[in-house]
């Protein structure tokens, strides 16, 4: 089993240690892997907070053609009434099984709280063994975003009488895809 296996090994396994779906995809698949996702989920319109690679990977076409309404502009707009969500993510930490979103794009930000089935697009590549990896690797950015947000399993949290809630502050389902870099 090479490093990358393993990491993303550890990572699926974190993950879905807190309620998270993982699942591993070729970059010619990526798409259709997405709309599986959201057609088992009876998900029937979603914002995209579109970059390169999502655009790269075909993700709004494979939406497109599995019968999603796909919001990429005006997000804000959008993102209160859209079911699903994806964006992609910069990092992946092994041990906790958490994304990093970093940087300054808004609409990442609105779509990975807002939607009560969000998905993350991450690199296999990307994914960093522990925190200390990831701070380290923070810490080498030319300079440090305005934005660095972890995002682990679903939303929950408790109250005082610790009666535990899912999806108060973000998603109330959370997958990420993980993207083969071969």
């Amino acid at each position: 089993m090479s490093t990358t296996d393993a990491l993303y090994e550890r990572f699926k396994a974190n993950l879905e240690a807190v309620n998270g779906e993982c699942s591993l995809a070729a970059k010619a698949d990526a798409g259709k892997v997405v709309a599986d996702l959201f057609q088992a989920k009876g998900i029937k319109t979603a914002c995209v907070a579109e970059t390169h690679f999502l655009r790269e990977i075909g993700i709004v076409p494979a939406l497109k053609e599995a019968g999603v309404e796909v919001f990429t502009d005006h997000i804000r707009l959008h993102a209160e009434t859209a079911q699903g969500g994806i964006s992609e993510a910069q990092y992946g930490i092994a041990d906790l099984g958490s994304i990093m979103q970093v940087g300054d794009e808004i609409d990442a930000r609105i779509v990975a709280t807002m939607s009560a089935d969000y998905i993350g697009i991450l690199k296999e590549s990307t994914i960093v063994d522990d925190y200390d990896a990831m701070f380290d690797l923070l810490c080498g950015l030319p300079e440090l975003p305005n934005f660095v947000g972890f995002i682990t399993g679903p939303s929950r949290t408790a109250d005082i009488e610790c009666v535990s809630t899912v999806g108060v502050h973000g998603p109330l389902r959370l997958s990420i895809v993980i993207i083969q870099d071969a």
